[in-house]
């Protein structure tokens, strides 16, 4: 025979403003794409600024020597 069911057994899955683990997993991939592609743009508007070389660009380990300008001390002004 068939059993029936009385009534529904529901679960409450853990949330926070309506996300759950497993709505945040499947927006995982677009997330980091999108983030990365923020960073990478940030990195690319502030490259000639001043305060963003001396703060940042000049203390990345590889690359950091690109934005030290060494001048010859006959082209400085006197």
């Amino acid at each position: 025979m068939v059993n029936y069911v009385k009534s529904l057994k529901l679960k409450k899955v853990p949330h926070f403003g309506g996300l759950t683990p497993f709505l945040l997993l499947g927006y995982a991939p677009s997330l980091a794409l999108w983030g990365g592609a923020t960073v990478a743009a940030i990195f690319t508007f502030t490259e000639h600024w001043p305060l963003f070389q001396d703060t940042f660009y000049k203390k990345l380990p590889i690359m950091g020597k690109l934005w030290i300008k060494d001048v010859d001390p006959q082209d400085l002004p006197q």
